[in-house]
């Protein structure tokens, strides 16, 4: 088999890089979502596997229009390239300030994406894989001026930290498949064949998740198992909490206890104080600081249907 067009080639190099793009973005959410949003483990997109192709078109969003500026600007305007051969530019050079042109164009790029992807769930799906309804100055609870800052600072660093060896990694792909042979011409069939065996089972979980996805989280609503787990759960945590109760009651009843006492107070007063700095700093953000991310998650871990 031989690819004789360029574009071929190319579609094929950017087919691997959103995948990597969507399975890398998948990881980044799940310990997201873990450690600083839900504090649970979730499954943050719509499909069963380790995917979330907004990541994927977002990385080559970003490496696009880069190569896009990078290869029709004119000779004055200079751009970052640490190489000296980023993207056929052979001018070296480091920061200018006319890389706010690229930066700031995929920001807004990356914003109209996610708006887009968001608005696609919302209203198609009626579903909200992430919900930006209780922070200040949102737009539908798809998007708003605090993430849309964090995708100017994901930009940034892209575009000078990860995008030229993004760009090597490009190239390197490139010639290892396509110019494998004497002529130029020999394509790489193991790899070819590995991402067509990828591609079919992303497409088959695209296609299952899209059709299921609705039922799904209709069925886990209605089920009376999960109604009776939470109950239970709820009644063991009340359970230890009353037990904890009684067991420093009697700790307080004795006074050989008044020093350990005392230090619990000046934990609680520290607590207390940081708890009242980090109100102001939440009344700052949300727009209701006493919601909770996690409320935006059903008892399967999945986002919520909306009502």
């Amino acid at each position: 088999m031989i690819l004789s067009s360029n574009a071929s080639r190319y579609l094929i190099v950017i087919l691997f890089m959103f995948l990597i793009g969507a399975i890398i973005g998948y990881g980044l959410e799940i310990f997201y979502r873990r450690f600083f949003s839900a504090k649970k483990w979730v499954n943050p997109g719509f499909m069963k596997g380790p995917y979330l192709p907004l990541y994927g078109f977002g990385l080559v969003l970003m490496f696009g229009i880069s190569a896009l500026i990078m290869n029709f600007s004119s000779s004055n305007l200079v751009l970052y390239n640490p190489l000296g051969n980023l993207f056929n530019n052979n001018i070296k050079s480091g920061p200018t300030v006319y890389d706010l042109i690229p930066i700031l164009t995929i920001t807004a790029a990356l914003i109209l994406l996610e708006f887009i992807g968001g608005l696609i769930f919302v209203k198609g799906f009626k579903v909200r894989l992430w919900d930006y309804t209780n922070l200040r100055g949102n737009i539908m609870g798809i998007i708003c001026p605090m993430f849309s800052f964090f995708w100017f600072v994901i930009t940034v660093i892209y575009y000078y930290a990860l995008n030229p060896f993004i760009y090597q990694m490009f190239i390197s792909l490139f010639n290892y498949i396509f110019l494998g042979g004497a002529s130029g011409d020999v394509v790489n069939f193991i790899f070819i064949f590995i991402l067509g065996i990828a591609y079919g089972i992303f497409i088959l979980d695209l296609v299952s998740s899209l059709g299921l996805f609705r039922k799904v989280l209709t069925t886990v609503k209605e089920s009376n198992t999960l109604k009776h787990y939470e109950k239970l759960k709820n009644d063991f945590k009340n359970y230890v909490m009353k037990e904890k109760i009684k067991a420093y009651e009697k700790i307080a009843a004795n006074d050989k206890f008044n020093l350990l006492e005392h230090s619990k107070r000046n934990i609680t007063n520290i607590k207390n104080n940081s708890n009242k700095f980090k109100e102001k700093i939440n009344k700052l953000i949300y727009i209701d600081p006493n919601k909770k991310a996690e409320d935006n998650y059903g008892t399967d871990s999945r986002p919520k249907k909306d009502s």
